[in-house]
């Protein structure tokens, strides 16, 4: 029978997660971020010049709608640019670290027993510039999800077959224990 034991951990020895090193998405999904910013604002813009001219009360404000428009879309733009420069990914022996956030910055870590299935998502812009995202789902819940974007297709194709032999291996382990 084996001695219960509940040693003190000394804090300062622990590795910290904001020393690590993250792997930030690809320059070419800034491009897509781009792209579907465009298209978002272009059908906003349709939408309000419909509004203009079925509605004619509305045509009074649209010097107003117009400055609204171009405001939304430079805080807009700031915005997904701030975003995309925060992001990062770690990918380590025992789990994995997903780091975003402007404001209020928050920093995921997965141990890799906890993955419980992993998809490789490919969009219509991702494809033309050869980039995935990788959704990772978790024992945890909704919470415990994962999306990782703007990942080169070959690495996200890459990271999605280690962490299955990752989880073939601990699913191994626990059968024969």
């Amino acid at each position: 029978m084996s001695q219960f034991e509940n040693d003190t951990i000394d804090i300062r020895s622990i590795p910290r997660y904001e020393e690590i090193e993250l792997n930030k998405p690809h320059r070419n999904y800034w491009k897509i971020i781009l792209i579907n910013l465009l298209i978002f604002l272009l059908l906003l813009a349709l939408a309000l010049t419909a509004v203009c001219l079925l509605v004619p009360e509305v045509k009074a404000y649209l010097t107003t709608i117009i400055i609204g428009h171009l405001t939304l879309a430079a805080l807009l733009f700031l915005l997904f640019k701030a975003s995309f420069k925060k992001r990062g990914y770690a990918l380590r022996t025992h789990d994995i670290v997903y780091k975003s956030g402007i404001i209020a910055q928050s920093t995921t870590i997965i141990p890799l027993n906890r993955i419980q299935h992993i998809e490789l998502n490919e969009g219509v812009f991702s494809r033309i510039y050869k980039l995935g995202a990788l959704q990772i789902f978790t024992a945890g819940g909704q919470t415990g999800h994962l999306h990782i974007t703007g990942i080169p297709i070959e690495d996200a194709k890459n990271i999605k077959e280690l962490l299955l032999r990752k989880l073939d291996l601990t699913a191994d382990k626990t059968e024969v224990n």
